[in-house]
């Protein structure tokens, strides 16, 4: 845009320049042809005396002529001759110029009297009957034409100042309607990364729509190709966890070092298959920019699952007044997966009452959960979410609770941190990527 205003700007100047160099030369040379009519006029009415003098039949028409300093002037000159004169010279001269050649007709720009700016027509003229050589000049002031010439490049000034600042604006709407498109196509494509949409509209202009079709094409194949990984990561989960699950039981049946070797292995890696394919699927599911789903809901099922669990607890769900406003971007199961294992740990360790909370920053889900149960040691919160580590090895579970939060909450983008809770107790908060409302 500034390329093409800077373009407008040099050429709105050069074509000024032309037109006022034009015009400068139409008018001085529709000046030229005044001086050579009146030059015309002065031989015209001109002769000689028996003493070879000049003599004029009649006075010249125009009575600027008679106007002493008017800036109209004539005067016929010969060598060896006083030259005669027109009244508005008084006592003046006309000098004439000397270095043009001779028995043609010149055009030169001098100084009058007063300092007047003058424009002088001069041709050597032999009158019939004489041999002598008169020389016939007329002057006229040029302020007419100069006059002439800065009221044109004002106006013209002014008028091209409005062409180019048209020619700017229209260029900037120009610009901004042939964007507008371009925007809509970027506004739709923030709503498909947000989940609202899954595909970009097919009313854009003839023009864009190749481009459009291709971005849906592009998306389509994106979702074909996740799809396809995480079929493929379900079908080895299957594969792999029915061999195993075969070992563990085999391994369950005999007594002896080996049996426990093996069966402890067998369930190591059972973990690590669960790990690494929940990786993968949460991997591809990140690929899929429409994945999203309703946070309160998730919140309340397993809130009413845990009250069954632990009757002799209180659970609080606190989701403010637009529950619909909290959504996820990402999938329901590993949503389910997180806030159950908090919930879950929350209430193992409260003493009576777990307060669950949604709210929405930005681009962020806050998700808490606090107990008032004894808390953890600010020095050992982080050794918690270590695959396994257990600070208490006499209440029941596996250790991995926390840490399958904290993989799943990175892998989204987000985090999870332990705090503490007033007056005691811990309270767990959660930070997850927030859909587009």
């Amino acid at each position: 845009m500034s390329f093409s205003a800077v373009w407008t700007f040099f050429a709105l100047m050069l074509g000024g320049y032309l037109l006022s160099l034009t015009f400068q030369e139409t008018i001085e040379s529709n000046f030229d042809d005044r001086l050579d009519g009146l030059l015309e006029n002065l031989v015209g009415i001109s002769g000689t005396t028996s003493e070879g003098e000049v003599s004029f039949y009649r006075a010249v028409v125009d009575p600027r002529f008679e106007q002493p300093y008017s800036g109209w002037y004539w005067q016929v000159s010969a060598i060896d001759m006083a030259p005669y004169r027109s009244r508005s010279l008084w006592d003046q001269s006309l000098e004439p110029n000397l270095e043009s050649p001779a028995h043609q007709t010149r055009y030169s720009n001098i100084t009058g009297p007063e300092d007047q700016k003058l424009r002088m027509v001069e041709r050597d003229i032999t009158i019939p009957g004489e041999t002598t050589v008169f020389r016939f000049s007329i002057a006229v002031d040029r302020s007419e034409i100069e006059a002439q010439r800065d009221r044109f490049d004002s106006i013209l000034i002014y008028s091209l100042s409005a062409l180019g600042l048209g020619l700017i604006a229209a260029s900037l709407l120009q610009v901004y309607l042939g964007l507008k498109p371009l925007r809509n196509i970027q506004r739709t494509l923030a709503k498909v990364r947000s989940g609202e949409v899954a595909h970009l509209p097919k009313d854009f202009p003839a023009e864009i729509q190749p481009l459009v079709d291709e971005m849906n094409a592009l998306l389509d194949h994106n979702n074909e190709i996740v799809e396809r990984s995480r079929t493929q990561v379900g079908n080895l989960a299957h594969a792999l966890k029915t061999p195993l699950a075969v070992l563990m039981n085999e391994a369950s049946l005999h007594k002896g070092a080996l049996a426990d070797v093996a069966g402890k292995q067998a369930d190591t890696m059972r973990r690590q298959v669960e790990h690494y394919l929940r990786r993968a699927r949460v991997a591809a599911t990140t690929k899929i920019i429409t994945s999203r789903c309703d946070v309160t809901p998730v919140l309340a099922d397993i809130s009413r699952a845990m009250t069954l669990l632990h009757k002799d607890k209180k659970f609080s769900l606190h989701s403010g007044e637009n529950p619909q406003e909290f959504q996820f971007r990402g999938e329901r199961q590993d949503l389910e997966e997180m806030v159950g294992n908090l919930i879950e740990n929350a209430a193992k360790w409260a003493s009576h009452k777990i307060d669950i909370a949604c709210a929405r920053n930005g681009d962020q889900l806050i998700i808490q959960v606090s107990d008032d149960g004894p808390g953890i040691d600010k020095a050992v919160r982080d050794s918690v979410f270590m695959r396994g580590e257990r600070l208490d090895e006499e209440t029941p579970g596996t250790g991995l609770g926390l840490s399958i939060v904290k993989e799943l909450s990175e892998l989204y983008g987000g985090e999870v941190t332990l705090l503490e809770n007033e007056p005691h107790g811990l309270l767990a908060r959660l930070i997850l990527p927030a859909a587009r409302s």
